[in-house]
């Protein structure tokens, strides 16, 4: 009997540390992908970075070069935030044009490429997407096209740019690490919003700021659910209808109102508090349009 206790023994230890190996081996393998897709997504935001500085010199900026105020004027890649406070509005409009013609760069690596996506101050800076005829495959492909758990902004594939597209719906991930859009989580405390009221996309051609208009939740496996109906707004009564509905939902009012004639972004991620549960920041394209590209 106690020879058999023995072995019992050995065998359920055996499988603890297999177990604990095995754990172990999985944490490194996230840990050493999510160094490698950080890693990545800095290197194309530094493709970026390099013709909006060399813009800021052309256009003066050579004042923010040297002297007391660079550590504090100069920030790290993918981080705008600093940088542009001290810009003026001109400045800054030559910066976002400069950033739109080195679209064409990262375009190169990926012709599935649409656009860019950052909010200033977040993790968000990311390439935006798009495969019509693949539905959702950077929903679990990264930017080089691999498989991957975080995936890749990528906007739905009933959008086209090249149409006048009223609703534009950019899906991301709401990852534990914080990335892809994980900080979407933040618009629903209102404090957070007041913060970051503007969601910057652009296009291949033109740069655009978005007023985030409502925040809200919703199942996403509710057929019933009638923001279904007029989520793409292809009309007048469906947009007006899609505006009213998530300016219903919403968890504050931003005071921010949209109608027919304004364009809009949502921004989609999971959210946990309920069943396949859904968390959507709606912003509308303000006013002063965005430039064009020769």
């Amino acid at each position: 009997m106690k020879r058999w206790k023995k072995w019992l023994y050995d065998i359920l230890l055996a499988v603890c540390i297999l177990v604990f190996l095995g754990s172990g081996g999985t944490l490194a393998y996230k840990i050493m992908a999510q160094k490698k897709n950080d890693a990545r997504l800095e290197e194309l935001a530094e493709l970026l970075a390099e013709p909006a500085d060399a813009e800021n010199k052309a256009a003066g900026g050579e004042a923010l070069e040297g002297g007391a105020d660079s550590a504090a004027a100069a920030p790290a890649a993918g981080e705008g935030t600093q940088k542009e406070r001290v810009l003026s509005a001109e400045e800054l409009r030559k910066q976002r044009e400069a950033r739109v013609k080195a679209y064409s760069r990262i375009r190169e690596q990926n012709s599935d490429l649409v656009g860019w996506i950052r909010i200033e101050g977040t993790k968000i800076d990311y390439p935006v997407l798009q495969t019509p005829d693949h539905p959702n495959f950077y929903l679990n492909h990264n930017f080089d096209g691999k498989s991957s758990i975080y995936g890749a902004p990528y906007m739905a594939e009933e959008c086209d740019l090249s149409k006048d597209c009223r609703n534009i719906l950019i899906y991301g991930h709401h990852m534990k690490n914080g990335s892809m859009f994980a900080a979407l989580d933040g618009y629903l405390d209102q404090a957070f919003y007041k913060e970051h009221p503007i969601v910057q996309f652009d296009t291949l051609t033109e740069y655009g700021d978005y007023q985030v208009i409502a925040v809200f939740t919703m199942n996403a496996a509710d057929p019933e659910n009638p923001i279904y109906d007029w989520i793409f707004c292809g009309n007048e009564e469906a947009f007006d209808s899609y505006v009213s509905y998530v300016k219903k939902l919403s968890v504050y009012d931003t005071g921010a109102e949209a109608q027919w004639g304004d364009h809009l972004i949502s921004l989609i991620t999971c959210e946990y508090t309920h069943k396949d549960g859904r968390l959507i920041v709606v912003a509308k394209k303000t006013e002063e349009e965005g430039s064009s590209r020769e």
